[in-house]
């Protein structure tokens, strides 16, 4: 029923685990993977995968090699996953045991497009660290003025997704193939490109908050989110008037993009 799809970058020590917490999955028909060019031999761990698993894991590294980024990866595994139904998983997060089974089972996924959920937080060593219960329990406090069990009670995950990524990481996302497409696929951001897909794909397809926790966020030094914070800043605020500004537009005419 469900493609997963990881992009992997120098993560050697997480990739295994990463994809054998897919493969436990019977719900998960595939698992698509590419490496984007690694210097620590993750792409070696990832082949070796592929060939013991060949049934399941794919490994769709180009022979060419080179660095082209996690949008860019994400968009060429997207488009070749066979089914409609797709789960990112990024190469240092890994999934919750029995999270599809969850996902499936909720009565809000039925008549979605875009689903996620809760997030738990590891350490590099995969200890629990924390836990984030999606916009009920996000990085800083919402304005008094939102009252957050009837906003996620109607639905209204974009005007909460707007004001922070409570989200917190593509491995917390699954959406159907055919949504993807419709939005233009992962935009060519480095720090917010999770963000901005989460946005678009809620604001013109139905999302779906399932209070379950579905996704294991690695934090570590090397979160590609704590490399520049002024950069990080900077791409976030492009992003949300570019978002902004969009969602006007769709609001009058009913297109985006």
């Amino acid at each position: 029923m469900f493609s997963v799809v990881i992009p992997i970058y120098n993560h050697a020590e997480f990739v295994r685990p990463a994809i054998w917490s897919a493969l436990r999955c019977p719900l998960v028909k595939e698992i698509l993977v590419v490496d984007d060019g690694s210097k620590d031999g993750s792409d070696k761990i990832a082949a070796s995968m592929a060939a013991t698993h060949s049934g399941r894991v794919r490994d769709l590294t180009p022979t060419s090699g080179g660095n082209r980024g996690a949008h860019h990866r994400l968009n060429e595994l997207v488009e070749l996953a066979q089914c409609e139904w797709v789960a990112v998983l990024n190469s240092d997060d890994a999934f919750v045991d029995g999270r599809f089974e969850a996902i499936v089972r909720d009565p809000e996924f039925s008549d979605c497009d875009f689903a996620f959920g809760n997030v738990l937080l590891m350490n590099e060593r995969g200890a629990l660290i924390g836990a984030k219960r999606g916009p009920l329990d996000s990085w800083a406090p919402f304005r008094p003025s939102f009252d957050l069990l009837r906003m996620v009670a109607e639905r209204r995950f974009v005007e909460l997704l707007y004001k922070q990524n409570y989200l917190i990481t593509t491995s917390n996302m699954v959406f159907r193939k055919s949504l993807h497409a419709r939005i233009g696929g992962f935009r060519p951001y480095r720090y917010v490109h999770d963000w901005d897909f989460a946005l678009r794909a809620m604001l013109l397809g139905r999302g779906a908050y399932i209070q379950r926790f579905v996704t294991a966020y690695r934090v570590h030094s090397r979160n590609t989110i704590l490399e520049s914070e002024r950069k990080a800043s900077m791409e976030m605020s492009s992003m949300l008037d570019r978002f902004q500004a969009e969602a006007s537009r769709f609001a009058e005419t009913n297109t985006i993009g």
